[in-house]
């Protein structure tokens, strides 16, 4: 059996860059490492004296597994999990499915405390904002990877506390998507939208969204193609090319790591897609946008 334990086509890796800010307070919760790794196949860890530190692994797409204390879990998409430090456990990809996922090595006083409210195998709902979460993975990844001083490392300080906090309370972060004062009730368009904002990642079907606003194709097509100007695919995808858009003039992520986030498994389809949408390739996008 093939096990592999980094080293994924487009990963992204970081370490808190922690020899820049000797002597600073630390935060409560500290981050350590964190790292995104797409369709990582054959992704396997095992430690028999654990980490050291807490571990969090937030499962995208595809399908994992974890053990501890003996017990093997299945994790889906959209579930995540956090491992305590000084345990033995081992992780690992579907060999069917391999998982997407984001993860992070955290310790600090507030870390016992996280655990003990987030212990076991978790899910975010359906209303939560997935997009918002994974923007702030990328966003501190991002930092990580370009500065190592002491501005940057007290930024990621701050934000990564943030972060815990949305998957800790993940209905405080989303915010009421159903009701707001004076607002009244989302329409069916908004509730679409929203819900194709918040799977960008993936290969979104017209079924998937159907059966999520508990319509059929064809209601559902004829109302969103009136209120919208465009048919709802289509739609998806300029929403993709958009969110491109903005991580190719935003980041220095290679085109390799911007098409998983996007729900491409092939860079080659990405930029074709991305050159149908947008008139150029994106490598053309990223160098006239920067001037």
């Amino acid at each position: 059996m093939i096990r592999i334990r980094k080293g994924f086509p487009g990963q992204r890796l970081a370490v808190f860059p922690f020899y820049a800010v000797e002597g600073r307070v630390r935060p409560s919760l500290q981050l350590h490492s964190m790292g995104a790794f797409p369709n990582a196949a054959h992704h396997y860890v095992e430690r028999p004296l654990g980490c050291g530190e807490y571990v969090l692994i937030w499962c995208t797409g595809g399908e994992g597994w974890y053990i501890l204390d003996g017990i093997r879990t299945i994790v889906p998409k959209s579930h995540f999990f956090i491992l305590p430090s000084d345990r033995a456990h081992s992780y690992g990809s579907s060999e069917e499915s391999p998982w997407s996922i984001y993860w992070a090595h955290f310790s600090g006083t507030g870390a016992p405390g996280v655990y003990e409210r987030l212990k076991g195998l978790r899910c975010f709902g359906n209303g939560v904002r997935i997009s918002g979460i994974s923007g702030l993975f990328d966003e501190i990844l991002s930092i990580l990877e370009s500065h190592a001083d002491k501005d940057s490392a007290a930024y990621v300080d701050m934000a990564f506390p943030r972060l815990m906090s949305a998957f800790m309370y993940p209905d405080l972060w989303t915010g009421s998507l159903a009701r707001q004062p004076g607002r009244g009730n989302v329409s069916l368009v908004g509730k679409a939208c929203h819900y194709m904002d918040e799977h960008l990642s993936e290969k979104l079907t017209l079924n998937e969204i159907c059966a999520y606003l508990g319509y059929s194709e064809s209601y559902f097509t004829r109302i969103f193609t009136k209120e919208a100007g465009m048919a709802p695919m289509t739609y998806l995808m300029r929403l993709k090319a958009a969110r491109a858009q903005r991580l190719l003039e935003n980041t220095n992520l290679k085109i390799n790591q911007i098409a998983p986030m996007l729900g491409f498994d092939d860079p080659y389809y990405f930029s074709k897609f991305f050159s149908k949408e947008v008139g150029m390739s994106p490598k053309q996008y990223r160098k006239e946008s920067r001037g």
